[in-house]
Formats: C-alpha cells, structure tokens, sequence
C-alpha cells in the first residue's frame, strides 16, 4: 500500500514545500517580532542590536536579513498591522451611516493593540513616522475636490493626534465616551463631506 506521500505528484510536492517555506518564513518573522518587543522591555530601542533580537529569537542573521532590512522594519511592520485593522474598520459600509460606532472600534482596537503602539512610541516612531504620510482616507475616499481633500486629511490629522494623546494619557476614558468626543468634535467636518 502507498503513503500519501508516494502518491503525491511533484507539482503537489513543491506545493506542499513552498507552503511549509511561507509558514516557516511567518514564523520566523513572528519569532523576531516578539524578541524584539521582549528587547524593548528590558532596554531602550536605540540600544538593541540584530545580533540580540536573533539571538532572543533563536533564528539565524540570514534568517533575519531575509525578512528584514534593519529593526525599523520590524516596527514597521507592526505599525502597518495595526494602520491596516483601523483601515479594515474604515471599509466596512455599515458604519459609514454610524460614525459613532466607527470612532468606537478605533478606539478598541488601540487598546487591544496597547502593546503594540507603546513599542512603537518608545522607539519614536509612533506619531513621527507611523501616521505620517499614511492616509486612510485618501486611501479609502479618493476624491478631485480640493476642499474635500483637505477637510479629510485635516480631520484624520486630528483624529489621530486625539488617538496618540489618549493612549498616552492612560486611554483613561472609556471607547464610549471617547467616540462621544470625536463625534461631537468632528461631525461638522463629517456634514461637509459628500
């Protein structure tokens, strides 16, 4: 009788080969992201070294420099993680009609994302780089108009400022009443709006 390995053609084979590799590689990258953030815990960014965060990791410096170009990117790629979930809650149609609902989640997801966005902070790289020149509303909402543009970049610019000061304020309010806040703060920006 045959293993299902023997009877399994070679483009099956490489199928199977390239799947465990994309595995292996999102494992590997998972594994330096959380030596890294372990290295933030114990001492400051600028101070952590590849050698460490491989070594923390248990990967090779091949290993690394095949995902990575330097430890920023490794930040990066976090931050992206975390810039993707609030544009993932932006293109969901039903809470187009209920911005309330939308600020609501954002602010969930920075609080479940805390970790996260205190690394970046502390590397500096929170509201110098994360926010900068990423505009999920140009992404989401390209429009001609002038005003429009600006109304929305000037409205994202704000509503993220309010996120970054609210994290580092504690995140002492709850999601509720900050959604409250940015509604209050932003809706006749939001009534100018197509």
């Amino acid at each position: 009788m045959k293993t299902t390995k023997e009877t399994m053609t070679e483009m099956q084979k490489k199928e199977v080969l390239r799947m465990n590799n994309k595995e292996s590689n999102q494992l590997t990258r998972e594994c330096l992201q959380l030596s890294l953030m372990h290295l933030m815990g114990e001492h400051p960014y600028e101070k952590i070294t590849v050698s460490e965060i491989v070594r923390r990791a248990g990967v090779s410096r091949t290993a690394f420099y095949r995902n990575y170009n330097d430890k920023e990117d490794i930040l990066h790629e976090l931050g992206n993680r975390m810039i993707k979930s609030i544009a993932e809650i932006s293109e969901r149609p039903e809470l187009h009609e209920n911005p309330h609902q939308w600020f609501e989640l954002v602010f969930r997801t920075v609080r479940r994302d805390k970790d996260t966005i205190a690394l970046l902070d502390q590397a500096g790289i929170l509201q110098s780089e994360l926010f900068s020149g990423k505009s999920i509303s140009k992404l989401l909402y390209t429009t001609a108009d002038t005003d429009t543009k600006y109304i929305r970049l000037a409205a994202e610019a704000a509503f993220f400022q309010i996120l970054i000061s609210w994290f580092r304020d504690g995140m002492q309010e709850d999601e509720k009443h900050m959604a409250d806040i940015c509604v209050e703060i932003f809706e006749n920006m939001m009534t100018k709006l197509p």
